[in-house]
């Protein structure tokens, strides 16, 4: 990871040079989910573009901004749009802005995405919890030279996703009467869908539902 510890770095005093708050959480909105960013209460705004190291957003429905502000009155930093390994871009390279939002002061991150359903207990326009995942990735954003201010070398992965927020997202669905399930996600690296033995595979796995994105 030679360098990566000073591309954060900048990309990060680039944005605090010109956004004097600290978000408390990360977002990254996904597919059907942008209209959420008409809710942020928006300080500052950029393009991919603009910002040191970022990528750019190719996906056609994606904004391809940062936003930067407050949801309900909660400080964050909002990805309108993200990055994926499909679009040609190495994990490292997907996983860029989630270090940058880290080094700015986010310690919690919330990703969506649209994905396939596989359980036949779900149906069209569930929400699912994740609660684990199988990475069938075809590379790591951790593989390389590694640097111990970025992280530890062999990061535990027995509890992947918070187990109180899990809950909690849980328990508020139920309260709002939103259909919502726990369950696992299988990442694939598209952009192809699956075949149907594919897709007995991957539930045979253990996954519920199907994603190229997070």
């Amino acid at each position: 990871m030679d360098g990566l510890w000073e591309q954060i770095e900048e990309a990060k005093s680039w944005l605090a040079s010109r956004w004097s708050g600290s978000p408390r959480a990360g977002l990254i909105l996904g597919t059907g989910l942008g209209s959420l960013a008409a809710q942020i209460k928006v300080q500052a705004e950029f393009a991919y573009a603009e910002i040191p190291h970022f990528p750019r957003s190719t996906a056609p429905s994606h904004a391809g901004k940062l936003l930067c502000g407050t949801l309900e009155g909660v400080p964050v930093m909002a990805m309108e749009g993200r990055f994926h390994y499909y679009e040609g871009y190495s994990l490292r390279q997907v996983t860029f802005p989630v270090r940058v939002m880290k080094a700015m002061g986010a310690d919690t991150l919330v990703l969506t995405s649209a994905v396939g359903g596989m359980n036949p207990q779900y149906s069209l326009a569930d929400i699912v919890i994740l609660e684990d995942h199988i990475n069938l990735m075809p590379d790591s954003p951790l593989r390389g030279i590694n640097d111990d201010r970025l992280g530890s070398r062999f990061p535990d992965m027995s509890e992947p996703y918070n187990r109180a927020l899990v809950e909690r997202a849980k328990a508020i669905a139920l309260r709002l009467g939103i259909a919502a399930h726990k369950g696992v996600l299988v990442a694939v690296p598209g952009p192809n869908l699956e075949t149907r033995a594919e897709y007995r595979m991957l539930r045979t796995m253990g996954a519920d539902v199907v994603g190229m994105s997070t």
